[in-house]
């Protein structure tokens, strides 16, 4: 019995590592909807070089998009952003909510936020001079590391 649950195991995780996999591509119509309004309406100065597709195992998809000038995005299977790095850029105000804009202004003020992450337990920020600045969905200030 043992054997055979230890075969279906195996043979369930190959199954799921052959449809797992990444393309690459320049087609921006591969993108979702959202992904490429967003696109436009925010980075229309850059151009798309690449768009990695990734499909992980539970057959969930990601989009990681290389514009021209170095701005690196990601994009959920919805074409919601999850990442935007703008390198030694900033971060357009739009992508960081208020309560965090105004917390940041106060507290570092003299500094400009080059990346933020989200997820559904909050943002985490990077600034220039390398810090990490964690905040709740909210917009709470949770923690600061370097």
């Amino acid at each position: 019995m043992k054997k055979i649950f230890a075969l279906f195991a195996l043979l369930l995780c190959f199954v799921q590592f052959s449809q797992a996999g990444d393309k690459v591509t320049r087609d921006v119509n591969k993108l979702p909807v959202a992904a490429r309004e967003m696109i436009n309406k925010h980075f229309p100065q850059a151009k798309v070089e690449y768009i990695k597709i990734e499909k992980d195992l539970f057959l969930s998809t990601s989009y990681d998009v290389k514009m021209s000038d170095g701005i690196e995005l990601e994009f959920n299977s919805k074409g919601e952003w999850v990442e935007i790095d703008c390198k030694n850029k900033a971060v357009p105000a739009i992508f960081i909510p208020n309560t965090i804009v105004k917390y940041m202004q106060k507290n570092y003020g003299g500094h400009k936020i080059i990346k933020i992450e989200r997820d559904r337990k909050g943002y985490e920020l990077t600034l220039e001079n390398g810090l990490e600045v964690d905040f709740d969905q909210f917009g709470g200030f949770l923690k600061l590391s370097d």
